[in-house]
């Protein structure tokens, strides 16, 4: 295994219809990817300075009697989010902790974000109230508490879920007083809170829309002298409007942020893509010689100057917008610089299995296909249900609302010439009637956890579980015309499942090994038998694909095999049970899509290079681009960027998760304007 790293300039020497011809062997990128590494230390140097200028602070419950640990673990990953969109705008945040919080952390604040704080502590609520007197400001997101609400003039008056379905699917924006607030953010909310103001200084200034645009009447979003409060989570859906919502409202509630949000917009101007910088840029352009690109460039730089004008005298909230614009243009050049291939895999997972259009295939079938895409994965079963017409597993909520989702989508791709790939959820039981849940467990067929905790997952070992997967794929295929199945969560949940005795008695009984601890002597590194285990439990994976492979060729020779695997190799073998190169090798999948979700170019090289080195030359590789992934929020111009490392890198096509109307509105426009403008046939 080796290590692929790339620099700007490499990139930017293979632009355009040259490409293909001047794409080096692999191994000649080996060590080149100090510049880029030079660059994300610059930018992560600049983060912690703007973060100790911003002083922003998030604070996370600590777990007590009344809040749970499950409580603290989600506030976190909120928090992550948070400092997602911190980061992009210039700023970063101290992480505290309600339990070790001390008017000493708070000193130097002007900004506390509260992420999902559902009891606040007599302790925290002091240090709050003097806080707020001394001018700090408040961003208070879902939970609002009884001691919090007061400080910013709100009192809670109900909670409510998302019934009827679609209730709470955007949020429209008004407020004259804040300059640059965007008029409207999508976000699907599953329950809310609901709270009044109890100040005239208090002010709604968005309601929650349902998925028709009609307003509910029901207050979003709120603010005051004090602080803000959204009524739920910020979750990743429209995460672009949202950090530019976020943005506004810090440099409103603290007007000396403004400086530092000016600033940073104005240096991301030109970090678009791989280019990273303007002369680059530039380049990149010029090589490509579309006149529409090199004349949006010009524009591009003349914004940019105005930007920085606007900076000089500051002006700070023209500088924003002007910057904004720069960089859009700058980006609308970049697009349009790309050119398309005519061989490339070029793929979306659709993890609702009602594209983006709930109730219309045809419209996502066609506005996929007019971007370049030629192929889709859509999420028709998992291990406990199945949106189509199934006799083998429960049917879905979807598909009692909107029908067999499989058959209008086959329907549709036909229609505008896109392979259907029907994505199979194996073994993880999410979404299945608690029923069917019990039933399972009741049969001694789900796992269980290394401390004894029940799992809502298949265990693999188990040959009926095996019957039922199959079964489910065989019955795709024996009654739609797709064009292959993709498997994925073909693997175990971690490495601490699965121990129940009936992997107990099937382990012991493969190995003949006397086992007088369970599971302390299979556990990973501390068992005596923990290598045994790990090889024991990938062999009950692997049985699964081969049985697939086997048995859907035998239906027909031309459907394609193909699976959503962990992009750290080996390390997936030894943690989930999942050793796809061997399924590879062994000719038991066609193309693999190693779900390479990071917004770390360096990262994504990396992974990509070492699964090209590993896999055999006749097995594609689609890298999976974590457009909307929870832990990958990617701009347009990053997508775009990773394919175009996927390409130098030689990969046969990519995939691009999750297809959505955020895809829809941001990338696949982008996709059109070059990448994908027009139609490839797929490879694999």
């Amino acid at each position: 295994m080796f290590s692929t790293r790339l620099t700007s300039q490499h990139l930017s020497d293979t632009a355009n219809g040259t490409m293909q011809s001047r794409l080096p062997a692999r191994t000649k990128f080996q060590g080149l990817i100090f510049f880029t590494c030079m660059l994300l230390w610059i930018t992560n140097g600049y983060n912690l300075a703007s973060a100790q200028q911003a002083k922003i602070a998030i604070v996370l419950p600590s777990a007590t009697s009344q809040v749970s640990e499950s409580d603290v673990q989600y506030a976190r990953s909120v928090s992550k989010r948070f400092n997602q969109m911190l980061n992009s705008i210039g700023f970063a945040a101290d992480t505290l902790t309600e339990a070790s919080l001390s008017k000493a952390q708070l000193k130097s604040r002007r900004l506390i974000i509260l992420p999902l704080n559902s009891r606040v502590t007599t302790q925290t609520t002091g240090l709050l109230k003097d806080f707020v007197a001394d001018g700090g400001r408040l961003f208070v997101t879902y939970n609002l508490a009884d001691t919090v609400a007061p400080l910013l003039g709100l009192r809670q008056t109900d909670w409510l879920k998302d019934d009827p379905r679609g209730r709470f699917s955007s949020v429209q924006l008004n407020a004259l007083e804040i300059p640059d607030l965007p008029t409207s953010v999508r976000q699907a909310s599953w329950n809310i809170t609901v709270a009044e103001p109890t100040t005239p200084q208090t002010k709604i200034i968005g309601y929650w829309h349902d998925e028709t645009g009609k307003s509910t009447g029901i207050p979003a979003l709120f603010i005051g002298e004090t602080g803000v409060f959204f009524s739920h989570i910020f979750l990743p859906d429209d995460i672009q409007t949202k950090t530019r919502l976020l943005a506004t409202l810090l440099g409103h509630l603290v007007p000396e942020f403004q400086q530092t949000l000016a600033k940073r917009a104005i240096e991301a101007i030109v970090t678009v893509g791989h280019t990273k910088n303007l002369e680059k840029l530039e380049e990149f352009v010029q090589q490509g010689g579309e006149p529409e690109a090199i004349q949006v460039l010009k524009t591009g730089k003349n914004l940019m100057e105005r930007a920085r004008d606007a900076y000089a005298v500051k002006t700070y909230n023209t500088a924003i917008t002007t910057a904004r614009a720069s960089r859009a243009a700058f980006s609308k050049a970049y697009f349009l610089s790309h050119t398309s291939i005519d061989q490339e895999g070029r793929a979306v997972w659709n993890h609702s299995g009602l594209g983006a259009y709930p109730g219309d295939w045809d419209r996502s079938a066609k506005e996929l296909s007019a971007a370049g895409i030629n192929m889709i994965f859509p999420n028709m079963a998992w291990a406990g249900v199945a949106h189509y017409s199934s006799k083998v597993l429960p049917q879905s909520k979807t598909f009692a609302e909107y029908g067999d989702q499989l058959a209008q989508c086959v329907e549709a791709a036909r229609k505008h010439e896109l392979e259907v790939h029907a994505w199979k959820i194996t073994w993880n039981l999410e979404g299945a009637p608690k029923a069917f849940i019990e039933e399972m467990r009741e049969a001694g067929r789900t796992q269980v956890s290394s401390t004894g905790k029940p799992l809502n997952w298949l265990c693999p070992s188990h040959p009926e579980n095996v019957s039922l997967e199959l079964e489910s794929i065989l019955e795709i295929v024996a009654n739609y015309d797709v064009d292959g199945i993709h498997l994925d969560y073909i693997r175990y949940p971690g490495s601490h499942a699965c121990y129940c005795e009936e992997c107990r008695k099937r382990f012991t009984l493969a190995t003949r090994l006397k086992i007088e601890e369970w599971p302390a002597a299979v556990l990973p590194k501390t068992g005596i038998h923990s290598d045994r285990y790990i090889e024991w439990r990938t062999q009950q994976i692997t049985r699964l694909v081969r049985l697939v492979s086997k048995r859907v060729r035998e239906v027909d020779a031309d459907l394609k095999i193909s699976a959503a695997v962990f992009g750290g190799y080996p390390a997936c073998v030894t943690s989930i049970g999942q050793d796809w190169i061997a399924w590879a090798k062994a000719g038991y999948i066609d193309f693999v899509c190693p779900m390479n979700y990071t917004e770390n170019t360096d990262y994504f090289t990396e992974l990509l290079t070492n699964q090209l080195a590993l896999m055999p030359k006749d097995v594609a590789i689609y890298p999976g681009i974590g457009a909307t992934a929870s832990n990958s929020l990617l701009r347009p111009d990053a997508v775009v960027e990773q394919i175009y490392l996927s390409r130098y890198l030689r990969a046969s096509g990519w995939a691009i998760f999750d297809y959505s109307v955020d895809i829809s509105e941001t990338v696949l426009p982008a996709l059109t304007m070059g990448v994908g403008k027009q139609k490839a046939k797929p490879l694999h």
